[in-house]
């Protein structure tokens, strides 16, 4: 198997192309070819034995580089914070930029390169094209993308996702620890699904079940709660 990881350089990408190594698939980790941080990313993938990938983000592009190397599965881990947009000079709404419109050229660089690989997307709990947030609403939209896409595909629905980022997130850490919490106490009130559903996890838990879902045979369908653990 061959995996091209979109997204390797995030919180849960990374964390994906370790556990894709060490399961001895070859593993291509994407990295923005104008990213600041180009050399740091490649001596770490280089270590953990996975190769760089530097492919511009673009259809034509993505779509020739999989004809050559034939991944059977794409990950599409992407996604943006405003202070991460900020830092990379993203302008207008960023959720329809970046989580929407890398989703939707990804997914049509896949159907362009003739390889049906299979695209296995991180979305939200609560993604919705109707959703009042901008933020799940624009999630929904990249998973109608998805589904459409004509391809193979699964797609994840944690909640919160906790552990150490290069990033400071103060306030989902405390949302992680009040909502768990709540959640202990709907358990034991008999809300066991609901639990379930919203209960946080942690990028290495979460990356063993996107790769477990990713090379399962059963394909298209939307998974939640302990399903990703």
């Amino acid at each position: 198997m061959t995996a091209f990881v979109l997204g390797a350089t995030g919180f849960v990408g990374r964390e994906v192309v370790r556990q894709l190594v060490v399961r001895g698939r070859k593993t291509l980790a994407h990295v923005r070819p104008d990213s600041s941080k180009l050399a740091e990313w490649r001596a770490k993938f280089d270590e953990l034995g996975a190769q760089t990938d530097t492919t511009p983000w673009d259809a034509v592009a993505l779509a020739a580089r999989w004809r050559e190397v034939k991944p059977t599965q794409v990950y599409i881990l992407i996604g943006t914070t405003r202070a991460k947009a900020k830092a990379d000079a993203v302008q207008g709404n960023i959720y329809e930029t970046v989580d929407y419109g890398l989703t939707k050229l990804a997914v049509d660089a896949a159907r362009g390169s003739e390889v049906t690989p299979r695209l296995v997307y991180l979305s939200s709990v609560g993604a919705d094209p109707k959703a009042r947030s901008a933020y799940l609403s624009w999630r929904g939209k990249a998973e109608d993308a998805v589904k459409t896409s004509g391809l193979p595909w699964v797609i994840a629905r944690p909640s919160i996702i906790t552990g150490e980022r290069d990033d400071s997130r103060m306030g989902e850490r405390t949302a992680a620890v009040v909502g768990d919490g709540l959640l202990a106490v709907a358990r034991v009130l008999g809300g066991k699904t609901l639990r379930a559903r919203y209960r946080s996890t942690t990028p290495d838990v979460l990356a063993s079940a996107l790769i477990r879902i990713g090379e399962a045979p059963e394909h298209d369908l939307v998974v939640d709660g302990d399903a990703l653990r």
